[in-house]
C-alpha cells in the first residue's frame, strides 16, 4: 500500500470521527453508535461496515499520534506464516469435540504448549476467529449485569456457596462431588474449599473451620445448609456477620459464581473422570497453588496470592485456635433419659 492511499484511508477516517472530536464521552458514544449503523466507502477497502470500538480507536489513536495515527500500518508479521496447517487444525477441532467445556484462552494456552500453532504460532485473536468461524466450541454469554463492588481489605467480606461438580467414586457407590468453596472478596482468594458427597451443613463446616482466619462478614445464599441455625450460632460466637443475599439473586454473588465458571473451565474441563472424592480434593488443592492463585486475575489486575498477601500485611488477620473453632461449631443436642 502506498503512501497516497494511506494519506486517503487517513483522510476519510478523520471525516468520520472529527464532528465529535472535542465532544464529551456520552456524545461521543451516541455518535459513533449512529456511524456503526450505516456503511462508510473507504479507500482501498471499499464500502463496509465498521464497530463502535473501530471508530473509539481511531479517535485513541488520532488523539495520541495525531493525524499520522490514522493512517493504516504494515502488518508486524508481514512475511510470516499465518495460517495453520491442516495437520494443525485437524488437532484443534479433536481437542474442541472432546473437551466442549473448555474456554478459548485455555485452548490456547494448552495447545501453545504443545506447539500445535504453527511456527511461529498464530495469536489469540487468530484462534478465536477460527474457532467461531468452524463453531467447534458452543458460544456462551453473560446476562446478569452488576455495578463494581469490591471490600478495602482481606477478611472483611467472604462469599460461600456450593457448586455441583463430576460424578467420584466412593467407598460404597458412586456420587456427585459437591463444592463448597469461600472467596475473599478483596484478594480473591480462595481462603477455605473442599468437595464434599452431598450439600449439608456438615461439609460446610468442615471448609470454615479450615478456612485462612475469620471474617467480618460471611455472605451466603438462603439454601438449607446456610440457614441452618449452627451456623448462625457459630457466627454469633465468632463475632462474624452473617449476610443472606435475596432469594434468586446468584448475581449478587457473582465473584464466587464466576470462581465456579473457572473452575468448570480450566479445572474440570481437564480432569479426570471417575476418581475418588480424595483424588478429586488433593488435584483441586493443587490446581488452586499452582493455577488459579497465581495467575493474573482481570478483576484485580494481578494475582490473588500477592494482593492477598498485600493486604493481610496492613490488617490484622482474626484467628481462632483448634479447639475455640470446634466448641463454636459443636452439634448440642438434648436428651431426656427415663430410668
Amino acid at each position: 500500500m502506498d503512501e497516497q492511499i494511506r494519506e486517503q484511508i487517513a483522510l476519510a477516517r478523520f471525516k468520520v470521527i472529527s464532528p465529535v472530536l472535542a465532544e464529551p464521552g456520552r456524545k461521543q458514544n451516541e455518535y459513533l453508535r449512529k456511524q456503526a449503523e450505516r456503511e462508510h466507502l473507504m479507500p482501498h477497502y471499499g464500502t463496509k461496515r465498521y464497530a463502535v470500538s473501530t471508530f473509539k480507536g481511531w479517535l485513541r489513536k488520532y488523539g495520541k499520534e495525531g493525524f499520522d495515527g490514522l493512517k493504516p500500518r504494515g502488518r508486524s508479521d508481514r512475511g510470516r506464516p499465518r495460517r495453520l496447517s491442516d495437520e494443525n487444525l485437524a488437532v484443534i477441532e479433536v481437542r474442541c469435540k472432546a473437551f466442549p467445556e473448555l474456554t478459548i484462552k485455555l485452548l490456547y494456552e494448552q495447545l501453545l504448549a504443545e506447539g500445535q500453532l504453527g511456527d511461529p504460532p498464530i495469536g489469540y485473536n487468530n484462534l478465536v476467529r477460527i474457532v467461531r468461524q468452524h463453531d467447534w466450541l458452543p458460544g456462551r454469554r453473560r446476562t446478569d449485569v452488576r455495578k463494581r463492588f469490591e471490600t478495602g481489605a482481606v477478611n472483611e467480606l467472604w462469599v460461600c456457596d456450593f457448586m455441583h461438580g463430576p460424578m467420584v467414586r466412593t467407598d460404597r457407590r458412586r456420587a456427585k462431588a459437591i463444592l463448597c468453596a469461600v472467596i475473599d472478596d478483596h484478594s480473591r482468594m480462595i481462603v477455605g474449599h473442599a468437595f464434599a458427597a452431598s450439600e449439608t451443613v456438615a461439609a460446610l463446616t468442615v471448609v470454615l473451620k479450615e478456612a485462612f482466619g475469620l471474617p467480618k462478614r460471611l455472605y451466603v445464599d438462603n439454601g438449607p445448609s446456610f440457614s441452618a441455625d449452627l451456623v448462625a450460632k457459630a457466627c454469633a460466637r465468632a463475632g462474624i456477620s452473617l449476610i443472606h443475599s435475596k432469594p434468586y439473586d446468584s448475581p449478587s454473588r457473582g465473584k464466587v459464581e464466576r470462581f465456579f465458571r473457572t473452575v468448570r473451565d480450566r479445572f474440570l474441563a481437564v480432569v479426570e473422570t471417575e476418581s475418588t472424592l480424595n483424588e478429586l480434593n488433593d488435584a483441586f488443592t493443587v490446581w488452586l497453588r499452582e493455577d488459579y492463585h497465581h495467575k493474573n486475575h482481570r478483576g484485580i489486575e494481578g494475582r490473588p496470592i500477592d494482593r492477598y498477601h498485600a493486604s493481610a500485611c496492613r490488617v490484622p488477620i482474626r484467628r481462632m485456635s483448634r479447639s475455640e473453632l470446634d466448641e463454636i461449631f459443636l452439634v448440642r443436642h438434648e436428651r431426656i433419659v427415663n430410668n
